[in-house]
């Protein structure tokens, strides 16, 4: 097992202390050394060991220790840049650069006496070392690390590293999480399916308007919620104004269906999955959530919404959802152009098609003009002129 370590950070809001700390940084800053700064918070971290921080891994300090009274000491760094550009303006000298591991005694002890000086004003803001008890975060340094600029547009470094238990910072209350509740109200787009049926490709072409097409695969119980790959079947309230009495209306369904007299092609038997869809309905968040919990649904609003027939993702025509003999069906009010009925050029032998270098007759022919022209039905209008084009349907 991997014991994950926890980030410390996870419950600690560091904002306003960090906030406090660099404001007592620059006062202390600017009267020590009476120039003015542009100060900021570089980076916070609790290494034990300061150079796996990659902001300073490559950079020296001058490191100085506050003792604190029976209590871990407060550790105060100045990178080497700092240290130049301070005592160079204290000193009044030219001497440059400093070298860190060759400092004089006095220069070792004005630097000793500067972080003495920020550590005296930041005891303002850390907890008193008698209001202290021990415990784990007192052998836990967290390490603040300041970007300091001078009027010289010079940047430097400076980093505190505080006992965690000494410092004043206040603990992030966390609240509940968000559930589904929150965003009831909120609207989602779903596709939702009434159900399926089968008709033969003859059947398909010469769908009109006004017919009638009933769904063998469908429920007027349920429907079947589409989100991307996602499928569920709810249950729904029967919404009896679809209901539609076959024998009270013989009349009104007496011209759907008729019979057809025509030359057959080949593939005109062959039969296809028709499916009805609600395109985009919109609905909300607590609807769905009641879908997904098996309840059963009131969606009287996706009802008024249009519905339409698809052969894969081809969309063929679009009509009205009515309720036959407790299954839906779809009244038919518009045939899209592209799968009306075209009936194809009838063939009269299985011989091969005629080659363009060789034509079968003497005197030739259009070569758009159709071999014979089948009967059309009484329901259809003169302006399905166009082929039937199989090839949507031959993958």
């Amino acid at each position: 097992m991997i014991n994950k370590k926890k980030n410390i950070f996870e419950d600690i809001d560091f904002n306003i202390f960090a906030s406090q700390i660099c404001e007592v940084l620059k006062e202390a800053i600017e009267k020590f050394w009476e120039q003015d700064i542009k100060l900021s918070v570089y980076a916070i971290n609790d290494y034990r060991e300061l150079r796996d921080e990659a902001l300073i891994s490559n950079i020296d300090f001058f490191s100085s220790q506050i003792k604190v009274q029976n209590h871990k000491p407060v550790v105060i760094r100045l990178s080497k840049d700092f240290s130049d550009t301070f005592l160079s303006s204290t000193l009044s000298c030219t001497k440059k650069p400093f070298k860190l591991t060759d400092l004089t005694n006095l220069e070792i002890k004005i630097l000793n006496n500067f972080c003495e000086f920020i550590y005296k004003k930041l005891k303002d803001v850390l907890i008193p070392v008698k209001e202290v008890k021990l415990s784990d975060k007192s052998e836990k340094n967290i390490n603040l690390i300041f970007l300091v600029a001078s009027k010289e547009n010079i940047c430097s470094k400076i980093i505190i590293s505080i006992p965690m238990d000494r410092m004043n910072f206040k603990t992030i209350v966390k609240k509940e999480s968000f559930t589904d509740e929150d965003f009831t109200k909120s609207y989602s787009h779903v596709r939702i399916k009434a159900g399926s049926t089968k008709i033969t490709l003859s059947e398909l072409k010469n769908l009109a308007k006004d017919d009638i097409v009933v769904l063998e695969n469908s429920s007027s119980s349920n429907l079947i919620l589409i989100s991307g790959e996602f499928e569920k079947k709810f249950n729904v309230k029967i919404n009896r104004s679809l209901i539609v009495d076959i024998d009270n209306n013989e009349n009104e369904t007496e011209d759907t269906y008729y019979e057809v007299t025509m030359e057959k092609n080949l593939w005109d038997d062959i039969q296809i999955e028709i499916n009805a869809e609600f395109e985009k309905v919109k609905m909300t968040i607590g609807e769905l959530k009641q879908i997904t919990k098996g309840q059963v649904v009131d969606l009287g609003s996706v009802f008024d919404n249009e519905i339409a027939l698809f052969v894969e993702d081809k969309k063929v025509a679009k009509g009205e959802l009515i309720i036959i003999n407790d299954r839906y069906a779809v009244r038919l009010n518009e045939i899209l152009s592209d799968s009306k009925d075209k009936t194809p050029p009838s063939k009269k032998t299985q011989t091969p098609p005629p080659q363009p270098a060789k034509p079968q007759q003497s005197t030739p022919k259009p070569a758009a003009k159709p071999q014979s022209q089948p009967v059309r039905p009484k329901v259809q209008q003169a302006s399905d002129d166009e082929e039937f084009d199989y090839s949507d349907f031959e993958k």
